[in-house]
């Protein structure tokens, strides 16, 4: 007879459902922790994506406090990825796939200042790791356990072991997902249908994006619409820093934490219409 907990169990399979239907969308986060809490304590995911393009932030999702994950995933982009064991991995040129679950100690696989900075100050204690690989790049999947739920334990990691190759897979399908519509959107920018589209969703003040000051949906079109933060504060006779800040408030009013994020979100809201 199943647990709730298990593995196969009808509410995990639900869960799992409910997971991949929400692939490409703003939802998937959510689900997705959903699903891993189901059968296991984890308190933070924290995705990161490496292409041609370089290194980027897909999303994080968790217990911590959204300003201090959003500091940690920007530092981890800009100028720390290089001194994570993990990185080499993700941007090697091994075959596509998904490789099972990394335990790095979190002690001695990190130097102190990086074991400072992104352990320490967080009160994450334990990770597991996995990469997925793509053909033209892949994810690098972290899964936390806090001070306050302990170390996983043996079993535990069996299970960890067990579900995390296939939640890889799906982080990667989303990724891709979510790739080809910032793509689409990308490829439109220039023309007055797609400014129209992010017009009507955002500064007409359709949810979620009716819960953002006047500024704040203007900075969040600008940012849709490929402006680079100079760019915006040009645009809107506005300092850097203050689009920086307006981009901060608008994201934790959304519940988000990257620019992906921002366009699964208008393009959900879209599709919603």
């Amino acid at each position: 007879m199943f647990s709730k907990a298990d593995l196969g169990s009808p509410e995990w399979l639900a869960a799992l459902t409910g997971l991949v239907q929400s692939l490409g969308r703003h939802a998937f986060e959510q689900d997705l922790m959903t699903l891993l809490t189901q059968i296991l304590p984890i308190d933070h995911c924290v995705v990161f994506t490496y292409s041609r393009d370089g290194v980027g932030h897909l999303f994080t999702h968790g217990k911590m406090a959204d300003e201090v994950a959003q500091s940690l995933a920007d530092d981890y982009v800009n100028r720390f990825h290089e001194r994570d064991p993990m990185f080499a991995r993700l941007s090697d040129t091994a075959d596509a796939g998904c490789e099972h679950p990394v335990a790095l100690n979190l002690r001695a696989d990190y130097d102190p200042a990086y074991r400072s900075h992104f352990f320490d100050r967080a009160d994450l204690i334990d990770k597991a790791s996995t990469v997925g690989r793509l053909e033209d790049g892949g994810v690098l999947c972290n899964f936390y356990r806090m001070g306050a739920s302990g170390p996983y334990s043996q079993r535990e990691w069996e299970r960890l072991e067990q579900v995390l190759p296939l939640v890889t897979g799906l982080i990667s399908a989303h990724y891709q997902l979510v790739g080809q519509a910032l793509q689409h959107v990308d490829a439109g920018t220039r023309t007055s249908r797609t400014r129209s589209l992010v017009h009507t969703i955002i500064g007409k003040r359709v949810r979620p994006f009716d819960r953002l000051t006047l500024r704040e949906r203007e900075v969040c079109e600008r940012i849709l619409l490929g402006y680079t933060s100079i760019g915006i504060g040009l645009d809107l006779n506005i300092a850097p820093s203050s689009v920086l800040t307006y981009r901060k408030r608008a994201y934790q009013k959304l519940g988000i934490s990257s620019q992906n994020e921002l366009f699964s979100l208008c393009l959900g809201a879209a599709q919603g219409r």
